[in-house]
């Protein structure tokens, strides 16, 4: 006995195995009316000796390969009652492996698109990495003080990244933490009666250093009215051997020493301020 498929659309048969109708669930292309059918569905058997082999016709089924085959004559048959169709036997040593559009469209509908290849994803991987560390890098500069603030131990990476930028490390400038523990102005008539001397506390408070800020003095009358007033920066209330430093450190105390000629203001009292400019 035979397997023989009946195309629906033109009536042909064609000559099957099991293996080639299971290879798309049985969804075969007539080579006549071209016409996409389930064979499964119309599978039938008939005797080896009821077929005549006849011209050839081409079977298409839903792979990568197009199968040529020789075509068989099947005559009438009252058992059967089936009319003369052309039956394809199909030769497997005939199968040839092919890309045309065709297959490969009728492939893409069955079997949905293709995967994107592993490299697309691979070079999309390394675009994003790329876009992550120019972003860090972005922000890690426009922030660079603020992030010594909040971990002052990488103010030693961030400095090497700005020697490599052209840039600075600013250091905070957080007046709110950072006070006068004590201040006092004296004067000595015997010595040097013009000259007066501010002598001061500063304290940083902040858990990390900060600049050295500015001082401003000002001299007030007996109605505490201001009489005169002038800022001093690091560079002039610093001693000689703190010149050198560029930051106050966290939790330090630091004197300072104010000299400045009185000569012509006669002060009875003073305000003293931090800031910065």
């Amino acid at each position: 006995m035979a397997l023989v498929t009946l195309c629906p659309g033109c009536s042909t048969t064609f000559r099957v195995n099991a293996a080639q109708l299971q290879a798309h669930g049985g969804d075969v292309r007539c080579g006549c009316c071209q016409r996409i059918f389930n064979g499964f569905a119309t599978l039938i058997t008939v005797n080896e000796s009821a077929i005549e082999y006849t011209s050839q016709i081409q079977l298409y089924t839903f792979s990568t390969t197009k199968i040529a085959a020789e075509n068989q004559i099947i005559p009438e048959s009252s058992d059967n009652e089936v009319e003369t169709h052309v039956i394809s036997e199909l030769n497997q040593e005939t199968i040839e492996t092919t890309e045309t559009a065709e297959l490969t469209q009728t492939s893409d509908t069955l079997f949905g698109d293709e995967k994107p290849d592993k490299q697309f994803y691979v070079k999309w991987g390394l675009v994003n990495a790329l876009l992550a560390l120019l972003l860090m890098a972005q922000i890690a500069y426009s922030y660079r003080t603020e992030l010594t603030m909040i971990t002052p131990e990488i103010r030693p990476r961030l400095e090497q990244l700005c020697e490599f930028l052209s840039c600075t490390v600013p250091y905070p400038r957080d007046i709110n933490l950072i006070g006068i523990e004590s201040s006092e102005l004296q004067k000595n008539p015997a010595q040097q009666p013009e000259v007066a001397t501010m002598y001061a506390t500063i304290h940083n408070y902040a858990p990390f250093p900060q600049a050295w800020p500015a001082l401003q003095l000002s001299l007030l009358d007996a109605r505490e009215e201001l009489i005169a007033s002038r800022i001093f920066t690091a560079q002039d209330y610093l001693q000689e051997a703190d010149k050198s430093l560029q930051f106050i450190r966290s939790q330090q105390e630091i004197e300072v020493r104010l000299d400045f000629d009185s000569d012509q203001v006669d002060a009875l009292g003073y305000r003293l301020l931090l800031l910065y400019p």
